[in-house]
């Protein structure tokens, strides 16, 4: 017997801020709006993501309720990126110095561990790419270790103290002009790059450092400060003699731009929501999360949305045609200390009953004009968050397959954004009060 879960709602004032294409119709006073399809909610973890070339070092460990731990390392190599001038120097100390780009997730007040590893091998890329879950060998012995109160917005230089044996070591090869400093290719072998990495479960943050330089250099300066700089590892040195008193003089070892970097992030779901999921079995419904879904960056989750009775749209009736469809998924107020810390805009995909991902969804009418989750606000009385979603393209495409597809909708961080952040946003699922996701089609009627 054929059970039709859903229920019409024919009042005009529902749906006179719908706004109806021009490729449908144009006259509006025989919609009707449709809002109780049954809908199942659930979260996705994915085992990896791409990582290399990231646009951001992420370093530091943060955590939520709902997945647990999240801990990021970063892998980068270095070259020699200076002229050699003076080779009648002494050497001072060796530092390694990182700029904050501004990003942070997590609580910035914790101070956190950091510890700088040189690498033991040199890194490869595995077809073209590193992931979140790559690693490479590492000296047992860390090069420094400090404790770090991260302060993201202060423009402010993190300078960590390397081994003065090693300074003493280059210093040598800077003054002999050894072909091992001057060819990058050279200098690769003999030191692979450095990892630098948190203190594992630590509900503090994950903050963001520079791959890239910001300002310009002061040609007048004697000591070739720049304002934010990529990471440099900087040997400091004065003159002997040093008839003006001349300090602050460095050699720079510069992060390698066009090099192999990425950010290694792993992750400790015990005692979370979703503890116990794993690669094999990826998915939680959200009747086992609190009736809540995850949306997360670094260690990827999505928020899977599956309307099981979609193809009973199609019992509506032969003089009707679908106008439009959107969803609205609602984030849990109290689980984000601000709006501005959401992200504006989410990726939507399709996805298989196995829960591959398939393809973006795009616009109705459209195979290149993609439909995103936009974040919206009301304030009315109360202020209401949500992200909406044209979904009628995806919608129209399911009602005219001739098999059953069994596709669900995948909301996530777009790939750039998941590799570059290391953020979550919680969202309600399917019967969660308030919160419920609400998907409203609209329909004409001849």
């Amino acid at each position: 017997m054929l059970i039709l879960f859903l229920s019409v709602s024919c009042s005009i004032s529902s749906v006179e801020d719908f706004v109806v294409g021009d490729n449908f119709i144009k006259d509006q006073t025989g919609v009707v709006m449709i809002d109780t399809l049954t809908i199942q909610s659930s979260s996705i973890k994915y085992d990896s993501i791409v990582s290399n070339s990231s646009g951001s070092f992420l370093v530091g460990s943060n955590y939520n309720y709902f997945s647990g731990y999240k801990s990021s390392n970063s892998f980068l190599t270095m070259k020699f990126d200076d002229e050699i001038e003076d080779t009648e120097f002494v050497f001072d100390s060796l530092r390694l110095v990182l700029n904050y780009n501004t990003y942070y997730a997590g609580d910035t007040t914790v101070t956190q561990t950091l510890s700088v590893y040189q690498l033991q091998e040199q890194m490869e890329l595995t077809d073209t790419y590193l992931y979140t879950t790559s690693n490479f060998k590492c000296d047992p012995t860390p090069l420094a270790t400090i404790n770090l109160k991260p302060k993201p917005n202060s423009h402010k230089e993190v300078s960590i103290k390397l081994p003065s044996k090693l300074g003493n070591r280059l210093a040598q090869m800077i003054k002999s002009k050894n072909d091992t400093i001057t060819t990058q290719d050279l200098f690769l072998k003999f030191f692979n790059g450095l990892a630098i990495k948190c203190e594992p479960n630590v509900k503090g943050a994950i903050v963001g450092f520079r791959t890239s330089d910001s300002g310009t250099t002061d040609e007048t300066s004697t000591t070739k400060s720049t304002i934010e700089t990529k990471p440099e590892i900087r040997l400091y040195y004065h003159k002997d003699p040093n008839p003006n008193d001349v300090h602050d003089l460095y050699y720079k070892f510069s992060f390698v731009t066009d090099g192999i970097y990425f950010n290694q992030i792993s992750g400790d779901s015990s005692n979370s929501l979703l503890d116990g999921i794993s690669e094999t079995n990826n998915e939680r419904s959200s009747k086992l999360t609190n009736k809540n879904t995850l949306l997360q960056s670094g260690i990827q989750v999505f928020t899977k949305i599956k309307i099981p009775y979609i193809d009973n749209l199609l019992k509506i009736g032969k003089n009707s045609a679908l106008v439009g469809a959107t969803l609205r998924l609602y984030p849990i107020k109290g689980t984000y200390s601000s709006t501005t810390l959401l992200p504006d805009t989410m990726y939507v995909y399709s996805a298989d009953h196995r829960n591959k991902l398939i393809n973006q969804i795009t616009l109705p009418g459209s195979s290149t004009n993609y439909a995103y989750a936009y974040l919206t606000i009301q304030k009315d009385v109360e202020e209401t968050v949500f992200y909406e979603i044209d979904v009628s393209g995806f919608i129209e495409s399911e009602l005219q397959q001739e098999l059953e597809t069994n596709l669900s909708l995948m909301i996530g961080y777009g790939s750039s954004a998941a590799k570059k952040t290391a953020e979550h946003v919680i969202l309600g699922g399917a019967n969660s009060g308030k919160y419920s996701p609400e998907l409203n089609v609209y329909y004409y009627h001849n």
